[in-house]
């Protein structure tokens, strides 16, 4: 028989992750990113993260349970780093979503 998620399971489960994305959006605005938690019905939050100074520079994070960890992860699913390495996953994003241009001549 399947394992089944209760309500309040559900619940606690994006109550938790919510907080790891917010503590990161927080270490992703010391770096001048801007980030807004996503929140809708059915769904688990998510972190959209822009580069104000190249606005078509965006990522959505989320944050997953594995083998009892809990991890920060990329749109496409690949982990970032575990969610208590703030600087690093932020370094990693931001890094990611640099706008780089070569330099004039």
């Amino acid at each position: 028989m399947p394992d089944t998620i209760t309500p309040a399971v559900a619940t606690a489960v994006a109550t938790e992750a919510a907080t790891h994305l917010n503590n990161l959006r927080e270490a992703l605005q010391t770096l001048g990113l801007h980030a807004r938690l996503l929140t809708q019905d059915n769904r688990p939050p998510r972190l959209r993260v822009i580069n104000p100074k190249a606005t078509t520079m965006s990522e959505i994070i989320s944050v997953a349970q594995r083998h009892d960890r809990w991890l920060f992860c990329w749109s496409w699913n690949e982990p970032i780093t575990e969610v208590a390495h703030l600087a690093t996953a932020a370094e990693r994003i931001g890094h990611v979503l640099a706008a780089t241009f070569p330099n004039a001549a």
